[in-house]
């Protein structure tokens, strides 16, 4: 069974996790080229920044900041506070896969990896202006590359959300995408287009650390499958990767213990700000899927 994190949060709160948006399935927008011959957008909601560039906020930050591709990975910092962060921390690869995807393109995987790459915290509920505001600048960057598909990268559970919400948008915006996810419950609620799964740890969506082979492995696997999600059904994609090549899934109590030690106290702090600020998917999502249309 796939890691739960509502079920984490129910345990160690005593509350039930209501904030559990269903969506209907969304309308793909037609792979524009077979992906051999596409131009790919990444997009991170890790947080992935220069650290001379100022700081994205720790949730509700609704701008975001852009990464060269010849950008060096030892420049940049994850701004995201998670504590499921550790694992970037080691690698950034496993959260923004910047390197493997230039290798990737080297080996003919697809015709070009975009000069530009978005990065986000993805602790967001301020969905509405997400949709209105910071969508419509983040489509002309990809637009103005020539990009044809877009491969989202999202991080801690509230990112799944955020990152969704940019998917549809994209999406409705006639800008195809393909999202990965290392939290089922979340994918299978939100139903971001042409979504990917990979049982890994949370905070890991390209792999685990220092481990270029399957990294490049995963990525390629997704990419490969991104035309396989048109005129189909909505559904997800399992990837046969295993984080431990024994099958063990202790990496699940390393999980656990990051947000019972800690993490858990970041999270409540982020929810407070998101009742400030945000606003709630659920019951509104019929609503929203026309927003996200306009």
């Amino acid at each position: 069974m796939p890691y739960s994190y509502s079920r984490l949060f129910e345990e160690i709160t005593g509350r039930k996790f209501e904030n559990r948006p269903v969506f209907d399935p969304p309308k793909l927008t037609p792979l524009r080229k077979p992906i051999a011959e596409s131009t790919i957008g990444l997009f991170a909601s890790c947080g992935a920044q220069l650290a001379e560039d100022p700081l994205l906020g720790e949730t509700e930050d609704i701008s975001f900041r852009l990464i060269h591709r010849d950008t060096p990975m030892s420049r940049l910092v994850v701004a995201h506070k998670t504590k499921v962060r550790k694992w970037a921390a080691e690698d950034l690869n496993v959260a923004f896969p910047l390197d493997r995807m230039k290798e990737l393109e080297a080996e003919g995987a697809f015709k070009r990896l975009a000069h530009t790459a978005v990065s986000m915290v993805g602790s967001i509920q301020r969905y509405t202006e997400l949709v209105e505001q910071t969508i419509p600048a983040i489509k002309q960057i990809y637009d103005s590359q020539g990009v044809d598909l877009v491969f989202l990268f999202p991080f801690c559970p509230a990112c799944h959300r955020a990152t969704t919400v940019i998917a549809r948008a994209l999406e409705a915006r006639g800008v195809p995408t393909l999202s990965m996810s290392v939290l089922l419950e979340a994918a299978e609620e939100a139903k971001p287009p042409r979504t990917c799964f990979l049982d890994f740890p949370l905070g890991c969506p390209a792999g685990k650390p220092h481990e270029a082979e399957q990294q490049r492995a995963i990525l390629r696997s997704a990419l490969k499958l991104a035309g396989d999600f048109d005129g189909q059904p909505w559904h997800i994609k399992t990837l046969p990767f295993q984080w431990s090549a024994d099958g063990s899934r202790a990496w699940e109590e390393e999980v656990s213990g990051l947000y019972r030690n800690g993490g858990l106290k970041i999270v409540m702090a982020h929810r407070d700000e998101h009742h400030k600020q945000g606003e709630s998917l659920v019951g509104h999502e019929r609503e929203f899927t026309i927003r996200c249309n306009c």
